[in-house]
């Protein structure tokens, strides 16, 4: 009988989330084994535990997780994780940020099918993990995004990220929740919202007036929607403004497609080879699947 297929998640945060549990179930997994409140400098001790708790050839059948809030943190604690293994003997590891890198895979895969990429000026607000990765998987994909970013400090650690780890150089704009949008939006393709969840970020009067609107994504499935007038369920369908067509893409759809990807992500962890999947590999394999 084959060795039980074991989870090891951990998170710098104190309680590990809850989303991503189910999610290495479904994903294959048969055991989880979640620690919180983890400090980088712990990981190799804890992932050491995993390498020497089964021969060699039975470590296809553990991997790691990690998961948190901060970037930089996560980063380090995957170097950690790495750290430990030593010869033939090692693990898969994947990484997350607020559940960014499934969801903004599977959003911008769906933003190609329904506009042109190439060059095509797009506005993502919200300067977080999610905007971040979707405004640096936009630039991978050909387009001109601009993210919005609560003050410089962020825009730093925003270009960083997309630089270091997408290769990409994106142009970010500080903008705060109230401030001007028309100067925002006035050549944009694409408006993408992934700020805070049940916080209207877009009100309908300043989408239906940018002239060059062609398409909505709120990346949320909360309520209310960040862009007024999205339900959430929309995954292509066209919003009326007018005599004009603008069409959208909701948070509940989009999760679908997120809930696929993160799944087959955490099934191929235990295929024979160790692997490590972050923000790259997740979506590639969101262009495969969608």
């Amino acid at each position: 009988m084959a060795p039980s297929r074991i989870l090891i998640h951990l998170d710098h945060n104190p309680h590990p989330r809850v989303f991503d549990a189910v999610m290495a179930i479904d994903g294959g997994a048969d055991h989880v084994l979640a620690y919180g409140d983890v400090d980088p400098q712990d990981v190799p001790l804890l992932v050491s535990g995993a390498l020497y708790s089964r021969p060699q050839h039975e470590l296809v059948r553990t991997a790691v997780l990690i998961t948190g809030t901060n970037d930089r943190v996560v980063e380090e604690m995957v170097r950690q994780a790495r750290r430990a293994f030593f010869g033939a003997y090692r693990v898969s590891v994947m990484s997350e940020c607020k559940g960014g890198n499934a969801v903004a895979a599977a959003a911008v895969v769906r933003m190609g099918q329904f506009v042109d990429l190439d060059r095509a000026p797009a506005v993502v607000i919200g300067g977080g993990p999610v905007g971040a990765r979707i405004a640096g998987l936009l630039a991978a994909a050909g387009a001109r995004p601009r993210l919005t970013v609560f003050d410089e400090d962020e825009a730093e650690e925003r270009r960083r990220f997309c630089s270091t780890t997408l290769g990409v150089t994106i142009e970010t704009v500080v903008w705060k929740n109230g401030d001007p949008l028309a100067p925002l939006l006035a050549d944009a393709r694409i408006v993408a919202a992934a700020g805070p969840p049940g916080l209207v970020l877009l009100p309908r009067a300043a989408w239906e007036a940018a002239p060059s609107l062609e398409l909505l994504v709120d990346v949320s499935g909360a309520e209310p929607a960040s862009i007024e007038g999205v339900t959430g369920e929309e995954d292509g369908d066209p919003v009326a403004t007018g005599a004009r067509r603008v069409f959208a893409l909701g948070g509940l759809a989009i999760s679908r497609y997120k809930i696929e990807i993160h799944r087959a992500a955490v099934r191929r962890l235990f295929d024979d080879a160790p692997i490590v999947v972050g923000p790259v590999e997740i979506a590639d394999l969101a262009r495969e699947i969608l």
